[in-house]
């Protein structure tokens, strides 16, 4: 199945998001839950680990100590690099019980990230009287991209010691897909020149922030009774109805950070950090999905059934991050960019404008 890279555009900004690839995962499940909920993990994990990571990768804002616009709108990037190593999978290696390779050279798997059409084709270990696998189907191909740009809207109220940071993207629709997502994140980072008296009138600065950040996404799914093949006439209750089918996603990261920064002639800042990263990813496969298994009673044949609510897989992640950049502040504009170093790491870019 041919699969592609959507994009939504949020300003001048385009956003990449593998939307279309994510809900076809609920055919990874029609040939069994058990080996299923592996594929499934084995293939999204990169983009989950992507967004949770990426909702904390652009969190410095400059506190001025005698801010003139105290209200800032601005629009964040954050562009997250996929290390090479989880564009595949080895389907080899995530604990398949009842599936093995169809071609045992071809093992590497792309993940949602990976290639469109390097797909391996999995054959079930069960095999019918003449020596043929019962069930055969092809796991889902990548939306070849290393990187993942995540852009969201911003706003920044400054208080003389302490910054609060907003941040949102409208609950819509992903162009040419089912998906619907939104997101909506909070920071706030506190000047030690509050407590430290020697740097109320320095030009550098030391500062702490937390913050906490929330995605959720949801669509359809269109599962129906054909996306395995068999050379066998297939048993069992595959009546549906299959319209009630929907992913549910929801994730959830929070983040810690000290930084310290140089102003020069209060126009250009410098600054470097270091912070803990924490998250969360919710996957749920609601509703009604055919499901094949070997018979049971061993007879070499192959069984469907129809399963509601398939799948309810959460993963947790975190990471350290080191944090570097500069920022232009001009009368009424500014723009900061900044570099991650860290797993899934990248680019960060924060433009906006200074309103009241």
């Amino acid at each position: 199945m041919k699969k592609r890279i959507v994009s939504i555009l949020f300003l001048i900004i385009s956003l990449h998001l593998s939307a279309q690839d994510v809900i076809n995962t609920g055919k990874l499940l029609q040939g069994g839950l058990e080996d299923g909920v592996k594929l499934v993990d084995a293939y999204i994990t990169p983009i989950n680990k992507a967004i949770v990571y990426g909702l904390s990768d652009v969190t410095y804002t400059k506190i001025k100590k005698d801010a003139k616009h105290r209200l800032l709108l601005g629009v964040k990037l954050a562009y997250v690099s996929i290390p090479g190593e989880d564009l595949v999978f080895d389907v080899n290696q995530i604990g398949l019980k009842n599936f093995v390779p169809k071609d045992p050279a071809q093992h590497l798997a792309p993940t949602v990230f990976g290639d469109s059409l390097k797909v391996v084709t999995l054959v079930s270990k069960d095999k019918d009287l003449l020596g043929r696998p019962l069930i055969e189907f092809d796991t889902p191909g990548g939306g070849q991209s290393s990187a993942l740009p995540l852009p969201y809207l911003s706003a920044t109220y400054r208080l003389k010691y302490t910054n609060i940071n907003f941040n949102f993207i409208p609950y819509v629709q992903v162009p040419k897909s089912d998906l619907m997502a939104g997101m909506m994140g909070i920071t706030v980072q506190q000047d030690l020149a509050m407590f430290v008296k020697a740097l109320k009138d320095s030009n550098f600065g030391v500062s702490l922030q937390a913050g906490g950040s929330y995605l959720h996404a949801g669509a359809d799914l269109h599962v129906e009774p054909n996306g395995i093949t068999s050379p066998i006439s297939v048993t069992g209750h595959t009546t549906g109805p299959y319209d009630n089918q929907k992913i549910v996603i929801n994730y959830s990261s929070i983040h810690f950070g000290a930084y310290l920064d140089y102003t020069i002639k209060d126009k250009f800042t410098v600054f470097a950090g270091s912070g803990y990263n924490t998250g969360t990813s919710s996957i749920k496969v609601e509703g009604t999905y055919p499901i094949y298994s070997s018979d049971p009673t061993g007879t070499g044949s192959v069984q469907g059934d129809d399963i509601n609510n398939p799948l309810d897989l959460e993963d947790s992640f975190s990471r350290l991050k080191f944090d570097i950049g500069a920022r232009a502040d001009f009368k009424r504009f500014y723009v900061q960019l900044n570099y991650n170093i860290a797993t899934y790491g990248g680019l960060g870019l924060n433009l906006g404008y200074k309103m009241l």
